[in-house]
């Protein structure tokens, strides 16, 4: 703490807790963990969605490039077939 005050840092405060109520303050601090760690997953989940998003607009794109070359060469019954797998999945 010491050394953190000759360079300069910002000052520490230390305060007087006044109401000793361990229990709860130590149930506050593992709810803000919980919440915390809760946001990382979330965050994370995002991100793979995001990429696996990504990587499958990718594949659409290769798959039209593919069904246009085939219809070029003539080749409608491949071409259909790729059609088929763009189109969406209907639930």
């Amino acid at each position: 703490m010491e050394k953190e005050m000759k360079k300069g840092y910002a000052k520490i405060v230390e305060s007087e807790r006044t109401v000793f109520n361990d229990e709860e303050i130590r149930r506050q601090e593992l709810q803000r963990e919980r919440e915390r760690q809760k946001e990382q997953e979330v965050e994370a989940l995002k991100r793979s969605m995001q990429s696996g998003m990504a990587q499958a607009m990718k594949e659409q794109a290769q798959l039209r490039e593919e069904m246009a070359y085939q219809y070029k060469l003539g080749n409608f019954e491949a071409a259909a077939a790729i059609q088929r797998r763009l189109e969406p999945d209907v639930v």
